[in-house]
């Protein structure tokens, strides 16, 4: 199963699906209420030195247990609270997988102004033979 995700992790950055682009509204998961303003966060610097606070946790955006590769750009930061909504999301792809449902996975991360801080992560599962998406976006900030 591994091995079809890593070929998939690699065609879907090959043809730009972790582009930092808005995307479509979809349903909503992780949603960080009167969270943080990580607006000013706009350096790898500054993002580590509120990993080391504790603040915030580095993360692979196409997530490595399925298949996401160990490349720079596949890493972004986000708080570990909203984490922990990610890998309950990160489950139900690998359930969705599992039992044929789904097997290929774009993910796109949105911004806000100039910050390195993804403010949402949008996830679209489909599968090859067809049917509807499986559309999911954790709220960072």
């Amino acid at each position: 199963m591994a091995g079809i995700w890593q070929g998939l992790a690699g065609a879907l950055l090959l043809f730009g699906s972790l582009a930092l682009a808005p995307a479509a509204t979809a349903q909503k998961t992780g949603q960080v209420a009167n969270g943080p303003d990580f607006s000013d966060i706009t350096s790898k610097a500054a993002a580590n030195r509120l990993v080391r606070e504790g603040r915030l946790v580095k993360i692979h955006i196409f997530p490595k247990e399925l298949g996401g590769p160990n490349d720079p750009h596949n890493f972004v930061y986000i708080p570990p609270a909203v984490e922990e909504a990610r890998q309950l999301l990160i489950g139900t792809l690998r359930r969705f997988t599992e039992e044929d449902l789904i097997d290929k996975l774009d993910v796109q991360a949105e911004y806000k102004g100039t910050s390195i801080i993804p403010s949402r992560i949008h996830y679209t599962a489909t599968h090859s033979r067809g049917g509807p998406p499986f559309e999911a976006v954790v709220e960072v900030w």
